[in-house]
């Protein structure tokens, strides 16, 4: 009979780079074995370590204690399957991770260039935008579409972002009627697989004003956008371009001190070519 050298729980601890306590709850749920003394002192014979290390091999997948036991025993086309499974899981969470670096990335890129300056305009060419409404006014939208899918735009953000849609009003000429919602770019809806249905509206590609603003005095009130005063619009007259279509004013950030709320974001503003 083979005899094995055994540790102290605080020694085998130690040595497996774990706690005590981590011990004890694997010890709990069934998965490690120990000894105890007339003393009541835990010891772990030498091979538990290697089933320790199995088991955190598996935790690394995300595997829980409770399946640990069936996946160690099971076949091997079983087990990889289980791993592939979680694999995949661990897959879509680091695309997710990783879109929204990269989308802090840009922000900050943006925000470099906007140094020294409180607007900048362009007119550029613009990719299709969606947009999924759930206000309007000061009323939540009742329209079950929307809560179909809204979790889901919710656990994008930042990749998707809080806006305000302007709509020209055609009862009321100089108008329009505004909605908050949340907005995401076209390739940010392929690239993380945001769910599109009939509730979500859509600004296609078109050429647009783009009004840029770092630490702008309050450029979300939806008074602004509804009468035509925000400072986006003002621009847009001065130089004389005329608006086609729904515009959308996009919430990168919003500062607030002094009672004095400054945002960071752009309006763009579709127009006529």
């Amino acid at each position: 009979m083979t005899v094995f050298k055994e540790y102290r729980i605080g020694s085998f601890a130690y040595h497996l780079g774990v706690t005590q306590a981590f011990l004890k709850h694997y010890e709990e749920a069934g998965l490690i074995d120990a000894k105890q003394n007339e003393k009541g002192y835990r010891y772990y014979q030498f091979p538990q370590a290697g089933r320790v290390f199995e088991y955190m091999r598996l935790h690394s997948f995300g595997i829980q204690i409770k399946q640990m036991k069936c996946a160690l025993a099971a076949d091997e086309e079983t087990a990889f399957k289980t791993i592939d499974d979680h694999a995949d899981e661990l897959q879509q969470k680091a695309d997710r991770l990783q879109a929204i670096v990269d989308e802090h990335r840009r922000f900050n890129k943006w925000h470099d260039a906007m140094r020294g300056n409180e607007t900048k305009w362009e007119v550029k060419e613009i990719e299709p935008i969606y947009f999924l409404p759930h206000t309007c006014g000061q009323d939540f939208i009742d329209e079950d579409r929307v809560y179909e899918v809204l979790q889901a735009w919710c656990d994008q953000m930042p990749v998707t972002k809080s806006a305000l849609y302007v709509k020209p009003d055609p009862e009321n000429p100089g108008e329009n009627k505004v909605f908050w919602g949340l907005y995401v770019t076209e390739a940010n809806v392929k690239r993380c697989g945001i769910p599109l249905n009939g509730a979500v509206w859509v600004i296609p590609k078109t050429v647009a004003f783009v009004f840029h603003f770092a630490g702008l005095k309050d450029p979300f009130l939806m008074k602004d956008s509804e009468t035509g005063a925000h400072p986006a619009f003002q621009k847009l007259r001065s130089l004389g371009l005329k608006p086609s279509g729904n515009a959308i004013l996009i919430n990168e950030m919003k500062l607030e001190r002094d009672g004095v709320q400054r945002g960071y974001g752009r309006f763009v503003i579709p127009i006529s070519e």
